[in-house]
């Protein structure tokens, strides 16, 4: 039965359609710099950049670029996530068997795995991050890795676990950095609450390892890259965008709350059987992961579908729902139950309602308007799927000369499928100009990119910025409704009678009978 189930999750994941999540196709863009031996650049021949979050899911996704060369962009990205997902909670399972304290279920892996598959593998947020090609699952990964460690070292405290876990530490951290609470503060606490005195040893050789570990990659980062932390740390602050119309709609509490549903049947197992005796390990697991949670309401949590942020958390809930299994089930008191019917029944619609709060802060946000021009048609160009967009503008890019530079939010899908031409990143994950100064216009027509595929709608001040450019109108053909967020062509480019050509073809195929010169802006 086990196989089974472990089967058809294998098979259903990968039968899954092309996955549409935009940031995924990042990771392909470095790992063909890395295989082409640019280095870790996001533009061949630029400097080396800090702009990716998941080193470890860079690795995976480069190990299976080369090895299977002929496979699809998305068959790549979903085979790194959906085995790394999978892999977690069989690994999960495997780590609950070897440290179960009920005397039926210690060294029984295919009862952990009966029990484990059913619950998390089929949930909605589970599927989806093993479909998206993201680094979620090789984060959920390395931290049961550290979950081992930590385990191992309760189990037999002696300075040589505590080294192991400064090492799974620097992993966790190197599978995403956001991890580094999870990565101290797990270790740190089994020592000082689950593991007998002395202490002052292991302290040390989990502390000294780990700072040296941590501090010797920051350095590099800092050298090397040019920032210790990546990126998307500066350009997802708060604010760090003006205008920018998801600062409250990326909404936490309703993040939460879709991983809250995930973890549910874990989170009553530890209202349900949690004691006394239970208490330090509980702590050492769930204060890590609470302050962590805290940590990513401090953020701006741009594109964290189905609670992307906070899934790989779900290992520590596991350990901890598994390291409370260990007496008979039987009898539950009533007020138990009653809480955990509580949590079950309540636990939503409070996060609903805490999310709808926080949303109605964006009533009195000021945000730019995105008025100011004109154009000769009567009216505006068909919606477009913003997807279908972002395929177009990729076909666009990887048919234009090499060296053609574009400028754009979207850009994941564009980056992949077009590795020989600029991507000039506005949204400043991978350009640090951008990162860590802000948008700025004057910055963006001083490189003269050949093109501007317009930012998102929701970046309402970067599109004001250049509406109010007297450069962007001087040197620009702009098309504001062509491909869903605008298209801009600079006319005295080097690389215009090319583009322009390519954009022609390229707009008669997605407008039909449209003529594309009553749909040129004009102030």
């Amino acid at each position: 039965m086990v196989a089974l189930v472990g089967l058809e999750r294998a098979f259903t994941l990968a039968a899954a359609p092309p996955t549409d999540f935009d940031d995924a196709y990042m990771f392909l863009r470095y790992a063909d710099n890395l295989l082409a031996g640019n280095g870790l650049v996001w533009n061949p021949g630029s400097a080396p950049v800090n702009g990716v979050t998941g080193l470890l899911h860079l690795v995976i996704v480069t190990g299976l670029r080369w090895a299977r060369p002929a496979w699809s962009d998305a068959r790549v990205l979903q085979t790194a996530s959906t085995a790394a997902g999978l892999l977690a909670l069989i690994a999960l399972a495997l780590v609950c068997s070897r440290f179960a304290r009920h005397p039926r279920l210690r060294g029984r892996p295919l009862e952990w795995c009966a029990m484990i598959l059913p619950l998390a593998a089929y949930s909605e947020p589970f599927v989806f991050h093993c479909t998206s090609g993201m680094d979620t699952m090789s984060s959920l990964l390395a931290l049961v890795g550290l979950l081992y460690t930590v385990l191992r070292l309760c189990e037999r405290p002696t300075r040589g676990a505590a080294v192991w876990c400064a090492g799974a530490g620097w992993l966790a951290c190197f599978a995403r950095p956001d991890n580094g609470l999870y990565a101290l503060g797990v270790p740190l606490l089994a020592i000082l609450l689950v593991c007998p005195p002395p202490r002052r040893a292991l302290l040390v050789a989990f502390l000294l390892p780990l700072t040296v570990l941590l501090g010797a990659e920051l350095l590099a980062n800092r050298w090397l890259l040019g920032t210790a932390l990546p990126l998307g740390f500066y350009a997802k602050r708060p604010f760090a965008y003006g205008g920018f119309v998801g600062e409250y709609t990326w909404n936490p509490f309703l993040f939460l709350e879709v991983f809250a549903r995930a973890a549910a049947p874990f989170l009553v197992v530890l209202v349900l059987l949690a004691r006394r005796r239970h208490a330090r390990l509980l702590a050492a697991l769930l204060v890590p992961m609470a302050a962590t949670i805290g940590f990513f309401f401090s953020v701006n949590q741009i594109m964290g579908h189905l609670g992307r942020f906070y899934f790989p958390s779900l290992a520590l809930l596991i350990a901890g729902a598994a390291s409370v299994i260990d007496a008979p089930l039987w009898p539950i008191a009533r007020w138990r139950a009653a809480l955990a019917l509580l949590v079950l029944l309540g636990g939503g619609p409070l996060l609903e309602a805490s999310g709808r709060r926080y949303e109605r802060r964006a009533l009195t946000q000021p945000l730019a308007s995105l008025e100011g021009y004109q154009i000769a048609a009567g009216e505006p160009l068909p919606q477009r799927d913003s997807w279908q967009s972002s395929i177009d503008l990729a076909q666009l890019a990887a048919s234009a000369p090499p060296g053609t530079s574009f400028a754009m939010t979207e850009h994941g899908l564009v980056s992949a499928r077009a590795p020989r031409a600029v991507i000039i990143d506005l949204a400043g994950l991978h350009d640090p100009r951008f990162a860590l100064d802000g948008f700025s216009a004057r910055e963006l027509m001083r490189r003269k990119p050949d093109a501007i595929w317009m930012p998102h709608w929701d970046y309402t001040q970067m599109i004001r910025d250049l509406l109010d450019s007297d450069e962007f109108w001087t040197h620009y053909d702009f098309y504001p409704d062509a491909f869903t967020y605008g298209v801009a062509l600079r006319r005295d480019g080097a690389h215009f009678a090319a583009l322009d050509a390519l954009f022609a073809a390229r707009f008669r195929a997605a407008y039909p009978g449209v003529d594309r010169n009553r749909h040129i802006a004009s102030r």
